[in-house]
C-alpha cells in the first residue's frame, strides 16, 4: 500500500511538473504536504481563473484580489474519486510579526471545518506563535460570524461575538483572520458559478 501511494505521488508530481506552466503566485503546496493530514481517499490540486464577474461579486463582501491572485489553486477532496466534492482546501500564507506563517484551511458546506498549521513561525522565547486555541476559534465558522478581533482596549467579556488574537502577535492574528474569510468568499462565488476546473 505505502509503495503504491509513493508511485502515485511521483507520477503526479512529475505530470504536474511537465505539464503545467509555472504560475506566478503562491498558493502552491504539495500533494504529499497536504495529503498526510488528510483521511479523505483522494485529493486533487484544481485551478480556475477568477472572472470579471466573479470578482465584482468578491469584492460585494470587501475582499479586493491582486492581479496575481485571479488564478485560485485549491485543493478538491473526496472519500472516493469520482463521488463528488465533499469540500476545498486552500493554502493561506501571510507575513506577521515574526515572520512568515503558512495554514490549510478546510472549507465545506460553506463552513470552516478544520486548519492546519504548515509553517508556524516562532516568538523571542523560542515558541510557535499561532497556538490552537487561536486556531479553534474558526472552526465552524461561515460569512455570517465576524472575523473582527478584540482589541487591546476592548474587554472579550464585552464583545464575545470578537475572536480573541494571539497574544503579542495582533498583526500575525489580523492576517489569519482576514485571509480564512476570503477564503470562505471565494468558496462562496466558486461554488455558485460552478467553474470549469482543471486538474494538473
Amino acid at each position: 500500500m505505502k509503495k503504491w501511494f509513493v508511485y502515485m505521488l511521483l507520477v503526479s508530481l512529475l505530470c504536474g511538473c511537465a505539464e503545467t506552466p509555472r504560475l506566478n503566485h503562491e498558493q502552491e503546496l504539495t500533494l504529499y504536504e497536504i495529503r498526510k493530514d488528510h483521511p479523505f481517499g483522494w485529493i486533487e490540486r484544481q485551478h480556475v481563473r477568477l472572472t470579471d464577474r466573479e470578482l465584482d461579486e468578491i469584492a460585494r463582501y470587501g475582499v479586493i484580489i491582486g492581479a496575481d491572485e485571479r488564478t485560485v489553486v485549491y485543493y478538491s477532496m473526496t472519500r472516493r474519486r469520482g463521488r463528488g466534492e465533499i469540500g476545498k482546501a486552500f493554502m493561506v500564507k501571510g507575513e506577521g510579526e515574526h515572520g512568515s506563517f503558512e495554514l490549510v484551511v478546510d472549507i465545506g458546506s460553506n463552513r470552516i471545518q478544520e486548519i492546519h498549521v504548515v509553517k508556524n513561525p516562532v516568538d523571542c522565547t523560542g515558541d510557535p506563535v499561532i497556538n490552537r486555541d487561536f486556531i479553534e476559534q474558526f472552526i465552524d465558522k461561515d460569512l455570517t460570524f465576524s472575523f473582527e478581533l478584540v482589541k487591546e482596549s476592548q474587554d472579550v467579556l464585552t464583545t464575545p461575538t470578537k475572536m480573541k488574537p494571539i497574544k503579542m502577535a495582533p498583526i500575525t492574528s489580523e492576517m489569519i483572520a482576514k485571509e480564512l474569510r476570503k477564503w470562505l468568499v471565494i468558496d462562496k462565488i466558486l461554488k455558485r458559478n460552478y467553474p470549469i476546473w482543471s486538474t494538473y
